[in-house]
């Protein structure tokens, strides 16, 4: 019987060493696997710190540079002004000796361009700024065409027309009854009648410039340039 119940009590303190055993394996592999993830986190983070030490440095760079532009461009703004209204003056000269399309709108943003240079809360890079501005617009009316509506004198009488411009090389104007069209005279500096025979390919020029027919070859009559 004694012998019976110390072999149940070792059987029990074996099976509670072999518990114990396996318990503290599977505490020993979780404490494991922790550690190893935060070993991960810990890299993560000096990769992460080491991207901002980075940044940072390149900012502090970029910082430095952009105040030495500053001081350089504080010094060159004296000279810039008087450029800028050279610039200002050739382009009004230049849209005064231009066809006269628009003329009223493009004028406006000159004048509103002098009022922008002698604006004492402008400064000089956004005064710049709009000249350029204007200066990318008038370039790009001599790559393109347009038809548009205005009003003209013709016989003596205002009246609304529609209006053609072919980049800078020609304007034409015609009336809406398709009677009466014609061309500006760069050398006499106004309007030439056209005979009643160019009607017909004005009126499709036109169709063609608003988008409302297929571009087609058209036979326009030109002034000669300036000199010839």
């Amino acid at each position: 019987m004694k012998k019976s119940v110390l072999n149940w009590i070792g059987q029990a303190l074996a099976i509670v060493a072999i518990s114990a055993a396996a318990s503290t394996a599977a505490l020993a592999q979780s404490v494991d696997q922790e550690f190893a993830r935060e070993l991960k986190l810990v890299e993560g983070l000096k990769v992460y710190n080491k991207q901002l030490q980075d940044q940072l440095k390149a900012q502090t760079t970029a910082k430095r540079e952009i105040l030495a532009s500053i001081d350089k461009a504080k010094g060159l703004e004296p000279q810039v002004a008087p450029l800028l209204g050279k610039m200002l003056n050739a382009l009004e000269m230049f849209v005064k000796a231009d066809l006269p399309f628009h003329k009223e709108d493009r004028m406006a943003s000159i004048f509103k361009l002098k009022d922008l240079m002698t604006n004492p809360a402008a400064t000089t890079s956004s005064r710049f700024r709009s000249i350029m501005d204007i200066y990318t617009v008038e370039m790009e009316y001599g790559n393109n065409y347009e038809a548009y509506q205005a009003v003209q004198n013709v016989g003596g009488e205002e009246i609304e027309v529609d209006m053609l411009r072919i980049g800078r090389i020609s304007l034409y104007y015609q009336t809406k009854d398709q009677k009466v069209s014609a061309m500006w005279d760069t050398a006499n500096n106004s309007w030439k009648a056209l005979p009643s025979d160019t009607n017909r390919n004005i009126r499709k020029a036109l169709k063609v410039a608003a988008g409302k027919i297929a571009p087609e070859l058209l036979s326009l009559p030109l002034t000669a340039p300036e000199g010839v």
